[in-house]
């Protein structure tokens, strides 16, 4: 079957045979991996071709979702492609980018463990590869590398902790990745009971921060102070202050405020849409 000439993606851009049978296409709404209909269905398992949009004679594979038959094709040895050698000698790489990409096919990220192999005490997951773990006595916010190098900014894995396949977080030094874990994942952002607490936190622990990301957003989307109690935006920080912290009288208003919660976060919510949580911002490269 010749490679395809139309495509569901829209005009196509380029399209280069990476094996025979297999297509990595770019076009002008999307790219990903295209496959001849009959050569897919031969070689590709239930669960592959489930996750495939058939056109014609070709099965289309977008962008996030073409890990998974790139990687059943590699495993193959199918792609041929020379530019894409470490594909066919490695694709337990594109599993572990998979966890990230197509849970639903490869499972979710393993919850993180101490250097004995065992699963952290007190652990609570957030979203997959996002987790509250008890680590060293203490609790931490606990990001898995994949999730964090996708998602996460030099500054704020400047701060992490290492250790295994994950990146920790002290409750005191958490903002920067809880508010950019929170435009894409909805388990994160659901954990923020208080965001004016966590705008003003960073205001004040991360001015430079907060200057780099006003200068590289639109407007909308700027950090502004507000005036709330710093590092109380989390139920976990809440409950570690109201156990070792003498209240005062100030203190208890700003608690109260804080313990206020409401099922939307408007200002947080603004900078990417529902429908768009769990996308990668980038998707395999071809």
């Amino acid at each position: 079957m010749p490679q395809p000439q139309i495509s569901i993606w829209g005009t196509i851009l380029t399209c280069v045979e990476i094996g025979l049978h297999i297509y990595a296409l770019q076009a002008e709404h999307n790219q990903g991996l295209v496959l001849d209909a009959d050569f897919a269905k031969e070689n590709l398992s239930e669960e592959a071709l489930k996750i495939g949009q058939q056109h014609g004679d070709h099965l289309y594979f977008d962008d996030v979702k073409s890990v998974v038959p790139a990687y059943e094709l590699a495993q193959q040895g199918a792609i041929t492609h020379p530019e894409l050698s470490d594909l066919t000698t490695n694709p337990e790489k594109l599993a572990q980018e998979g966890h990230y990409y197509a849970p639903e096919y490869f499972g979710e990220f393993e919850p993180p463990r101490d250097a004995a192999g065992q699963e952290l005490s007190s652990s609570q997951r957030w979203d997959n590869g996002i987790y509250l773990v008890e680590r060293q006595g203490v609790q931490q916010l606990a990001v898995h590398q994949t999730v964090g190098d996708q998602v996460l900014s030099d500054m704020a894995l400047h701060h992490a902790s290492g250790q295994g396949e994950y990146y920790f977080y002290p409750l005191d030094d958490c903002s920067i990745p809880v508010y950019e874990l929170s435009a894409s994942h909805l388990g994160a952002l659901d954990q923020i009971i208080n965001e004016d607490s966590l705008l003003h936190t960073l205001c004040d622990d991360y001015p430079q921060y907060v200057g780099m990301h006003n200068l590289h957003t639109e407007e909308w989307g700027h950090i502004h102070d507000s005036p709330a109690p710093k590092s109380l935006f989390l139920q976990a920080q809440l409950d570690y202050a109201a156990q070792h912290e003498p209240l005062q009288p100030v203190t208890d208003t700003q608690l109260a405020s804080a313990y206020a919660q409401s099922d939307y976060s408007p200002s947080l919510q603004v900078r990417e849409s529902a429908e768009d949580f769990f996308e990668p911002s980038e998707g395999m490269e071809w």
